[in-house]
């Protein structure tokens, strides 16, 4: 414990010195589009995937052709990153620019996409080789911000006081507006949240050996359900299960973004005290190609989520819109001189 607390200052320091460094504008690359990141402080669990949606199809509203830019973490050689597979089946027609270097990744695949107006960069916060004009950082409901540590020893990619560095604060996974929480967020960040907002599941996807089909999330009440979740915050699963009237049996654990493996399989196929086996989206894209349906005595259920705002959309809705106007206008002040 003692060397993790050693290891979290030397990390701290370290990160605060790279943010410095930063600040100055040093290493920093405009990519010719208006940058929207969307980022955290901590190891997951914020909701970041359908935030990123969410403000896609917000631009769409406002006639943009966004693309998104993800670093793709946590894929196999040869395959795609859970996230990316997500956002492919959800937005079919969308680009998806993929790497560990966002700048790179842009200057090599804008030229071949000169419809694209506007980038969402996706886990983007601590990314600051790119340039972005809105930097959008999502705080869990849960977080404990002021009595968490840095990595190795806690779960903060960097200390709170980060979030000084943001445009705008939006907490995440929450059922109410928690005036503590916003207090402690504004004296890290300088301002309050600018908008609340919950996930919540708006239907299920029921996956057999002979069919696909959606059913309305009460069909949970009363069943027996053994679930695997590759997720960064299981117990909001776990919480929506009970909510719902739903027995949990069984958990097969799993880290966050682990890859589904044929041993998982095995196990879910001998699933035979259940009604069904439950996993997001985020599993389900892994798990498609390994699991044989056929093989399964209970059917494969997917909750289909959704962004909710308990307060302050608009407010959201209009940084976005007037991050992409001032770029424009500076864009065409830059042609002009």
């Amino acid at each position: 414990m003692i060397l993790r607390r050693l290891a979290s200052k030397l990390y701290g320091s370290i990160m605060s010195r790279r943010n410095r460094r930063f600040d100055q504008g040093r290493g920093v690359s405009r990519c010719g589009r208006t940058v929207i990141s969307v980022g955290n402080i901590s190891l997951g669990g914020t909701g970041k995937t359908p935030m990123v949606r969410w403000i896609v199809e917000h631009l769409a509203t406002m006639e943009h052709r966004p693309a998104i830019v993800t670093r793709g973490y946590g894929a196999r050689p040869g395959q795609e990153a859970d996230e990316v597979m997500e956002y492919r089946d959800a937005i079919p027609d969308l680009p998806i620019f993929v790497g560990g270097d966002r700048v790179a990744v842009l200057k090599r695949e804008l030229p071949d996409h000169p419809e694209v107006d506007c980038i969402v960069m996706d886990d983007g916060f601590q990314h600051r080789r790119l340039h972005r004009d809105l930097d959008i950082v999502l705080v869990s409901s849960h977080e404990p911000l002021d009595r968490e540590s840095v990595l190795p020893a806690g779960r903060l990619r960097e200390p709170p006081e980060g979030l000084a560095r943001a445009d705008a604060v939006v907490v995440t996974g929450s059922r109410t507006i928690d005036q503590a929480l916003a207090a402690r967020i504004e004296s890290f960040h300088g301002c309050p949240p600018v908008a609340w907002c919950g996930h919540s599941w708006s239907g299920l996807t029921v996956y057999e050996s002979d069919s696909t089909r959606e059913e309305d999330i009460d069909w949970l009440h009363g069943r027996r359900v053994v679930v695997r979740l590759g997720i960064g915050s299981p117990e909001t699963v776990r919480s929506q299960l009970r909510v719902l009237g739903a027995t949990l049996v069984s958990e097969r654990p799993a880290r966050d973004h682990q890859p589904f493996t044929q041993a998982e399989a095995a196990f879910l196929s001998d699933v035979l005290d259940a009604d069904a086996i439950l996993m997001t989206a985020k599993d389900w894209v892994k798990a498609r190609d390994v699991l044989d349906l056929n093989r399964l005595q209970v059917p494969v259920v997917v909750p289909q989520l959704e962004l909710r705002f308990l307060d302050r959309e608009a407010a959201l809705g209009q940084m976005i819109h007037d991050a992409v106007v001032d770029c424009l206008d500076r864009d065409l002040v830059d042609a002009d001189s």
